[in-house]
């Protein structure tokens, strides 16, 4: 026991060693104890590539004897949400160690002040529900995660709708468009560092495309891959042109796209109370695979 120690690492942003180490922890827990988590590594990694900046601090790792045990993580991309996430190993629990370090990380996230904390935790979490009942957070919502069927084959487009790569001129729309379908505030004249800026890509860490029909933009929605697995974001149609299938052939040209990728698995998430959008998603081909609960912090 002389050789024991533990260390707390608090960073800005991760390294690859750092997200190879979470992904390790993340993976023992799922065999461990079929825990789904929602970190956001991959976006985390990709806003560091691109030099994006955090507002605060967002990375806290604990370490007993140089072995990654613990780990909590903050979302803010620059909006008025923080979004804590995080484990411990199965074989270090109930030692306090989330406590440990979710005290670290409040007093970083009550330094900007934010409208709202939200705590995430997968909805079969035993040990994630203890922890959220010790700090009184008062449930918020939830999210599916879905994955398509294997089985599902593609779809011939219609050509009605047509899919374009989006770029710099279309982010003031993608912006208008997503605080239409999602509430997601507007950005000011003076968050142009953080404005979402899409633009061709040369990889597919994540494209945007405009939705058109007949050459005028009727909705949007996003695509990334990584590890080999696409993903699926944003998919919306301004209201004026709903109800005539056009949401359907936007998906289904999406995962045209990502099929043609030879992507392992392709997923998308949406929230629990959109009944419209989960009914789309499941005659689509996709199933849920977890839910996350998402709780306030007061």
């Amino acid at each position: 026991m002389d050789n024991y120690h533990h260390t707390i690492s608090i960073k800005l942003e991760l390294n690859e060693e750092d997200y190879e180490a979470i992904k390790r922890l993340e993976a023992t827990c799922y065999e461990k104890q079929k825990t789904n988590l929602k970190l956001e590594l991959g976006l985390k990694m990709r806003q560091r590539k691109k030099n994006v900046k955090n507002k605060i601090v967002g990375e806290f790792l604990y370490y007993e004897n140089e072995i990654l045990v613990g780990y909590l993580g903050l979302c803010n991309f620059g909006g008025a949400t923080v979004e804590v996430s995080g484990m411990v190993h199965p074989n270090f629990r109930r030692k306090g160690i989330f406590k440990k370090l979710y005290l670290i990380a409040k007093e970083e996230w009550q330094r900007i002040c934010p409208q709202e904390v939200l705590v995430i935790c997968d909805h079969t979490s035993v040990s994630g529900f203890a922890f959220i009942n010790s700090i009184g957070a008062e449930y918020g919502s939830s999210e599916y995660k879905m994955c398509l069927n294997k089985k599902v084959l593609g779809v011939t487009p219609s050509n009605v709708i047509k899919l374009r790569l989006a770029s710099s001129e279309d982010a003031a729309e993608i912006d208008r468009q997503s605080s239409v379908y999602f509430g997601a505030p507007k950005k000011d004249a003076d968050d142009k560092d953080d404005m979402e800026k899409p633009s061709i890509k040369t990889d597919d860490n994540f494209i945007s495309y405009m939705a058109e029909l007949n050459g005028e933009i009727i909705g949007k929605i996003h695509i990334s891959i990584n590890d080999n697995e696409g993903f699926i974001y944003g998919v919306g149609v301004i209201p004026d042109f709903r109800g005539n299938g056009y949401g359907r052939e936007i998906l289904n040209s999406a995962l045209n796209i990502l099929k043609s990728k030879n992507v392992d698995n392709i997923f998308i998430e949406v929230a629990a109370e959109n009944k419209n959008a989960l009914g789309l998603y499941e005659s689509c081909g996709f199933e849920e695979i977890s839910v996350m609960d998402y709780y306030l912090v007061y």
